[in-house]
């Protein structure tokens, strides 16, 4: 079963935008919120998410990931981040 999960992504100098997004892709869908944090949503655990973003992070980047419970949520984002969570999955 999908669920949300808070990532926060500090990513290594060398990990190209192009390697990170193809490591994010690997998600149901995502929303970054800013150059270090992210909602994703996906069907994998934690664990697999980890093991994506491995290899970008290693030795000196940071990785957190946790399950996100969106039920009791307040706040004050961009209409584009509400919107994307209201969506439909």
């Amino acid at each position: 079963m999908a669920a949300f999960y808070f990532v926060y992504f500090d990513r290594l100098a060398s990990a190209t935008d192009e390697a990170v997004n193809e490591a994010m892709n690997k998600s149901l869908d995502w929303y970054r919120i800013n150059k270090t944090t992210w909602i994703h949503y996906s069907s994998s655990d934690p664990e697999k998410i980890y093991a994506r973003l491995a290899p970008l992070v290693k030795d000196t980047g940071n990785v957190f990931i946790c399950e996100l419970n969106i039920e009791k949520r307040q706040g004050w984002m961009k209409r584009s981040f509400w919107d994307w969570l209201k969506k439909e999955r």
